[in-house]
């Protein structure tokens, strides 16, 4: 695996790249005031809410949230991985991207060995294509497509192949190397070289930028294995892709929720139907890397599988692989189809509209997962409500601190009479999504001052080391406060964008991007004096008001000397 990429960087590439030129390139803009303006590309709109803040680098959707700098941007956009974006970036700007001490191949070699397996991916579907529609022998499958219903545009649109029977199919010309190392040949035990593929129809696996990274095989007849996907490759693993997922972002670039099914030919029945939000594991359990795939699209998930036992064990395997993703906005729905149904039966019976009704009222996750757990448990009794605390405490301790996880802990202790021990979080690099919530009506002060810093980073000259000792001193925000404080003075003249960039991948970086889009409500000639006043409030009022506080008290209790009576004679003064 390539080493990590240096965070100067990536900061360097933010302060070069215009973000208002980027954007522009994909989404025409155009200025309102200091802003640039445009329908939001990730979201369907009729009025522009979509704004692009070139001093900042940084954007945001007033309709749907949608925010970010030039690498969020390109990962949405243009479907890219983050070290993806950075190289795009770099691109643009005739850079090659470094790389800290790593263990691994070159990265330059890396790069053009994948090049060329997608090339001859990309070649293989086409080739398999053709076949479907041209070959002598495709008649079988043909037929099966057409009983089940497929249409020409939806085998298009995936882009379905063929296989023949036989061993050397595949263009003998191609390199035989390539091949191997792409997963389309491979050699029986006497060494006799074969493609992988054989009587088959095929589906192409597309990665999130639409490049073929594999296949998945469904023998015509009978025969075993009846699904045969890829093997691994440098370019295809199954715990990382899900089938169906390209295609469902060009048909809903922003879907609403996201339908995890089993099959392909589930995924090929419901987009018959017009149902294009589905997409199939490659015939493995639900993994944790599919789970966080899918949450980077829609924020709700619903798993759907059979009803049989196969489907209901697949069900707890997706729940137990999804736990490490789930917080607050995120959400996961099961939908158990009757027994003898899978999705691809049942929409058929059905048909979309009912379908659809199964997927909008499927059980949400707290049920399900408190209904699993206490099946079997007589909750009547002591020994039935410690069972279940017992199963449940375990799974519980999987999901990342935050309010979510403290609710599903409220609700096991009202099922049980059990209140779990010690806190759910602290230390450096914990969840402070909720420490800078408004309260009801006027925001905090706190809150405030954190905003327009983070927006106007040059601020950090106003705060010495005393001032950013008292303000990380102050109550549940002041971890975050001196966090943010420590991570500007290390990085004087960066833009807001590079602040968020700075805290990608860490709990706080979700509400410091929701603080930098937030409107503070002060105007752009009033922000220092503003933040001053702020900054004087919590650092030299709020200390002098403690004092007055705690000479108050002490003189209740006992005489106050001198000079604690002089200074308290200041201070009410003050």
């Amino acid at each position: 695996m390539a080493g990590k990429i240096p965070e100067y960087f990536i900061q360097d590439l933010l302060v070069r790249i215009d973000l208002v030129d980027l954007i522009d390139a994909r989404v025409p803009l155009k200025r309102s005031g200091s802003n640039f303006m445009a329908r939001c590309p990730f979201h369907n709109e009729k009025t522009p809410s979509f704004s692009v803040n070139r001093a900042k680098q940084f954007y945001y959707c007033f309709g749907c949230g949608a925010r970010g700098t030039a690498i969020s941007f390109l990962m949405e956009y243009d479907r890219l991985s983050f070290p993806e974006a950075v190289e795009t970036l770099a691109d643009t700007l005739g850079l090659s991207v470094p790389r800290e001490q790593g263990e691994g191949p070159d990265r330059k070699a890396a790069m053009e060995s994948a090049q060329a397996l997608h090339a001859i991916l990309e070649q293989a579907c086409r080739f398999y294509q053709h076949l479907l529609k041209n070959h002598a022998d495709a008649r079988q499958a043909v037929e099966y497509l057409r009983q089940r219903g497929v249409s020409g545009e939806v085998a298009r649109r995936y882009a379905l192949g063929f296989a023949p029977s036989g061993y050397q199919n595949l263009p003998a010309d191609w390199s035989s190397e390539v091949m191997r190392s792409a997963g389309l040949k491979t050699s029986s035990p006497s060494g006799r070289s074969h493609d992988w593929f054989r009587n088959r129809i095929i589906f192409p696996i597309r990665d999130r930028r639409g490049r073929v990274a594999g296949f998945g095989g469904r023998i015509i007849g009978e025969g075993v294995p009846k699904y045969l996907n890829s093997p691994e490759t440098e370019v295809f693993h199954k715990h990382r892709e899900v089938y169906g997922l390209y295609e469902l972002l060009e048909a809903l670039r922003k879907p609403d929720l996201i339908v995890v099914v089993e099959g392909y030919m589930d995924v090929i029945a419901l987009a018959q139907f017009g149902i294009q939000n589905a997409v199939a594991t490659l015939g493995t359990a639900t993994s944790s890397d599919q789970v966080g795939l899918l949450f980077r699209y829609a924020s709700t998930i619903v798993f759907c599988f059979d009803g049989d036992t196969a489907g209901r064990n697949a069900a707890w395997k997706a729940l137990d692989s999804s736990l490490a993703h789930l917080r607050e906005g995120r959400h996961l729905r099961f939908l158990l189809l009757p027994e003898r149904h899978d999705p691809d039966s049942m929409v058929r019976e059905e048909g979309a509209e009912a379908f659809r009704h199964r997927v909008e009222t499927a059980q949400p996750f707290s049920e399900y997962f408190f209904d699993h757990l206490a099946e079997g448990l007589d909750l009547g009794n002591i020994e039935g409500r410690s069972a279940l605390v017992g199963k449940a405490q375990p799974l519980i301790h999987k999901l990342p601190p935050g309010v979510f996880r403290e609710m599903i802990e409220t609700r096991l202790e009202a099922l049980t009479d059990h209140a779990p021990k010690g806190p759910v979080s602290g230390g450096r690099g914990v969840d402070h999504s909720r420490d800078t919530r408004p309260a009801a009506g006027r925001p905090s002060a706190m809150r405030t001052l954190l905003a327009l810093l983070l927006q106007n980073p040059n601020l950090i000259e106003h705060i010495d080391s005393q001032a950013a000792d008292r303000l990380s001193r102050i109550d549940r925000q002041g971890p975050l406060v001196g966090e943010v404080i420590e991570f500007l003075q290390a990085h004087p003249h960066i833009a807001a964008g590079g602040v968020i960039e700075g805290f990608r991948g860490l709990p706080s970086s979700d509400v410091i991007s929701r603080l930098i889009a937030w409107d503070t409500q002060v105007s752009e000639d009033k922000i220092e004096t503003a933040f001053l006043d702020y900054l004087r409030h919590l650092t030299e009022d709020r200390v002098k008001e403690r004092r007055f506080e705690t000479l108050i008290n002490k003189s209740r209790e006992q005489k106050l000397s001198p000079d604690e009576l002089q200074e308290l004679k200041r201070l009410t003064n003050h």
